[in-house]
C-alpha cells in the first residue's frame, strides 16, 4: 500500500514537469533506453515499420518509423499517417530546401521539420519558431515560398493616432 502511495504522489508531483515540456520527457528516457534498446540510437521505442510510405512506395523506414512507433492508432499519442502528411523519405525535386533540414542521404524525414527533443521550445516542436502556430507559413515559405503569400507576414501599419 505505502509503495502504491508513494507511485502516485510521484505522478502527481511529476505532472507540472510533464506539461512544460510537452509530450516529450525532458529525461530522455521516453525516447532512449540505455539496458532495453529496442532501435539504434539506444531507442526505447520499437520503430513502426508496418505502414507503407506513399511517397515511396516501401514500407516506413528511418525516422519516420521511429515517430510511427508512438504516433499511431495503438499507442494514441497524435496519430500520424503517412499518406496524410508531408512526403518523407524522397528528395525534393519541386522545391530548394536547405541543406541543414535534409537528412545526411538528402532525403526529407519527420526530422527536417520537427526536432523531438525537450529543448525546442517550438509550437509543435517545430526548428523554427511560428509564433504558437500563427506564422506557420512563414516556416514552410522556407522550401515552398513559390506557393506562401509573403505580404501576409508584413508588419501592420502603425496606427493613427
Amino acid at each position: 500500500m505505502r509503495k502504491l502511495l508513494v507511485a502516485a504522489v510521484a505522478v502527481v508531483l511529476a505532472a507540472p514537469a510533464a506539461w512544460a515540456y510537452g509530450p516529450h520527457d525532458p529525461n530522455c528516457v521516453e525516447c532512449h533506453s540505455i539496458h532495453y534498446a529496442k532501435g539504434r540510437a539506444i531507442l526505447a521505442v520499437a520503430p513502426n515499420t508496418a505502414e507503407k510510405n506513399p511517397a515511396t512506395g516501401k514500407n516506413a523506414a528511418d525516422d519516420a518509423a521511429l515517430c510511427l512507433g508512438c504516433h499511431n492508432e495503438d499507442e494514441g499519442i497524435i496519430p500520424i499517417h503517412l499518406a496524410q502528411t508531408h512526403p518523407v523519405g524522397m528528395k525534393p525535386k519541386k522545391v530548394k530546401v536547405p541543406a541543414d533540414l535534409l537528412r545526411k542521404d538528402g532525403t526529407l524525414g519527420c526530422t527536417s521539420c520537427h526536432n523531438p527533443h525537450p529543448s525546442n521550445p517550438n509550437y509543435k516542436y517545430l526548428r523554427g519558431t511560428v509564433a504558437k502556430g500563427s506564422e506557420l507559413g512563414k516556416f514552410c515559405a522556407i522550401c515552398h515560398g513559390d506557393k506562401v503569400d509573403k505580404g501576409a507576414f508584413a508588419k501592420a501599419p502603425a496606427k493613427k493616432k
